[in-house]
């Protein structure tokens, strides 16, 4: 189905997922879902390409729309046209909401000027630790500079999966975001559900990050984090 309806772990908010854009990513995570499921089926992932079906789907509207929620769609070997014309095509949909999910907001700030009223960028971090061995994605901490540059418009932050992380730094870095006034509206958290073996956070770690955070900003706390703070 070209608009499918959102299922599993996602965002409470979102209604249904929509993936004009189909492939392999880049940043090849190590704890992809995607992936996984992939590897799982013993389905070669492809080159990104456009699914032209899914391109002319009609979107109604009342409905809260994750684009792309399959691959990252600003990766740096994604057309610029594709992003373009997706964002341009979403706005035949004025009743909808759009959420746009990234690791790569450098890039999403080209087309900044093209977001509207309806669409949210959403910036994944994991952490602030780099950690190459598990995702190609540009440094965490390099993407909330990006977003400190010049991101003017509403965002929200996913720290998803939640790894292992130096707290001091990572506060250090969000206040520094919310002192030039780029704070995110909303910031998720949710841990690894896929049985992955990723370095994760204690739970002091994990409750000192919540509580800097509930007075500054809405924490979207997701089910699977119980995990981690009630071990």
């Amino acid at each position: 189905m070209p608009l499918r309806k959102a299922a599993g772990n996602m965002y409470d908010f979102v209604t249904h997922t929509w993936n004009p854009v189909k492939g392999k990513c880049g940043y090849e995570c190590s704890y992809c879902y995607v992936k996984r499921i992939a590897n799982r089926f013993n389905r070669p992932q492809k080159e990104p390409g456009i699914d032209r079906k899914a391109f002319c789907a009609n979107h109604g509207s009342g409905n809260h729309i994750f684009v792309c929620s399959t691959c990252d769609l600003f990766h740096d070997d994604i057309s610029a046209l594709w992003i373009g014309t997706l964002l341009d095509t979403t706005k035949q949909f004025p009743g909808n909401k759009y959420l746009w999910h990234t690791k790569n907001p450098a890039r999403a700030l080209e087309f900044q000027d093209r977001f509207g009223d309806n669409d949210m960028l959403c910036v994944t971090i994991e952490s602030n630790i780099h950690r190459p061995q598990i995702s190609k994605a540009p440094p965490p901490l390099d993407r909330l500079s990006a977003l400190r540059r010049g991101w003017e418009k509403p965002w929200m932050l996913t720290v998803e999966p939640v790894m292992d992380f130096n707290l001091d730094v990572f506060l250090g870095a969000l206040g520094w975001l919310l002192d030039c006034g780029k704070m995110p509206v909303q910031v998720n958290i949710g841990a690894d559900s896929g049985g992955n073996k990723l370095p994760e956070p204690s739970p002091e770690k994990l409750r000192a990050l919540i509580e800097w955070l509930e007075p500054r900003t809405k924490a979207h706390l997701k089910k699977n984090l119980g995990r981690l703070l009630n071990p």
